[in-house]
């Protein structure tokens, strides 16, 4: 067999087959540079998520898991958000908001202390607002103490 017999006669030549085999490889490597790209921005985006949301609640110890899950879910609503995160946090710094990126912060912070995004329950328990007081109250729907530990009488409080 030779060369000359893989070609389908009245077909392309081979220089043509080959240069069209090139450009196919050719777009298919552009394609995957575009999507490693891609990748590695969104790969970033949680991270500079939990920067920013660290900047915002003041709060330097926030649970990445937890952020990640937040970041989608908000992503959900605001396909922009990664594109958004870096204008955010310099316009932060710099201390002069306008009314779309405080209408960001507010969703960010919001879906932080309340742990739902757009109706939906994304954290309950690790939610900030119960941080707040956590020295006095306990999580809503969780027994603060042993069993029946509501029935003995209060202790007195030294005065």
């Amino acid at each position: 067999m030779n060369n000359s017999d893989l070609l389908v006669p009245g077909g392309p030549s081979r220089r043509v087959w080959l240069q069209a085999m090139l450009a196919i490889s050719m777009a298919g490597l552009a394609a995957a540079a575009d999507t490693l790209a891609l990748t590695t921005h969104q790969a970033a985006a949680p991270q500079a998520f939990i920067a920013l949301s660290q900047a915002l609640t003041g709060k330097p110890q926030l649970d990445p898991a937890l952020g990640e899950r937040l970041f989608t879910a908000l992503q959900k609503s605001i396909p922009a958000l990664p594109q958004q995160l870096s204008p955010l946090a310099q316009a932060l710094a710099v201390g002069s908001l306008d009314s779309a990126s405080e209408a960001l912060a507010l969703r960010i912070l919001e879906a932080w202390y309340l742990g739902v995004v757009d109706g939906v329950v994304v954290s309950y328990e690790q939610a900030l607002m119960f941080d707040a007081v956590a020295d006095s109250l306990g999580i809503p729907t969780y027994c603060a103490g042993a069993p029946g530990f509501w029935a003995a009488k209060p202790a007195q409080r030294a005065a």
